[in-house]
């Protein structure tokens, strides 16, 4: 894996910025109904998750590499459940959405944590992104309400850390 720094993980990058537009989305329509933000958040999943499991195969063999598989088996199932049961997910997204964020989180974490060696300074970005995403799973446990404002803000963040990653640090992709 010989990345040079002066190359960057453009993949990430415009990955994180769709699955923040979808973020930015639903919380400036948070009245759109929950069918469409099923489909929104399927979508900005599904391709976060195709996108981890290239980062995986890149990597794998690496401290961490497993916990970026899981993942992206937690988002592209999420994303899949999304597309292709929307209404069935509607009536129970609140709590499948906030239990899945808060097992994105706990693996982010993880990974944070696990990719510190080959991830410099950034397994900071990741530990915090797993920390806010655990809160936002809780949020949408305890106050399905505002379900479309956490889903925006936890969509948002996953975009942003995906683009900063991206765009700081060398394309393990090639």
């Amino acid at each position: 894996m010989a990345a040079t720094t002066s190359k960057r993980d453009w993949g990430a990058f415009f990955v994180g910025i769709l699955v923040a537009l979808a973020g930015i989305i639903v919380m400036v329509w948070p009245g759109l109904s929950l069918v469409m933000l099923a489909q929104i958040a399927g979508v900005g999943l599904l391709v976060a998750g195709v996108y981890d499991f290239f980062v995986w195969w890149k990597i794998r063999g690496t401290d961490g590499a497993g916990w970026t598989v899981l993942s992206g088996i937690c988002d592209i199932i999420l994303g899949i459940m999304f597309l292709v049961h929307p209404i069935v997910a509607a009536g129970v997204i609140t709590l499948l959405v906030g239990c899945f964020v808060v097992v994105y989180g706990a693996f982010a974490i993880a990974a944070g944590f696990g990719l510190r060696k080959i991830s410099g300074s950034m397994w900071g970005l990741m530990v915090a992104n797993g920390i806010l995403s655990l809160l936002c799973g809780v949020l949408f446990i305890i106050y399905p309400e505002f379900f479309a404002i956490y889903l925006g803000v936890f969509l948002l963040m996953r975009g942003v850390t995906m683009s900063v990653m991206g765009a700081s640090s060398p394309n393990i992709m090639e």
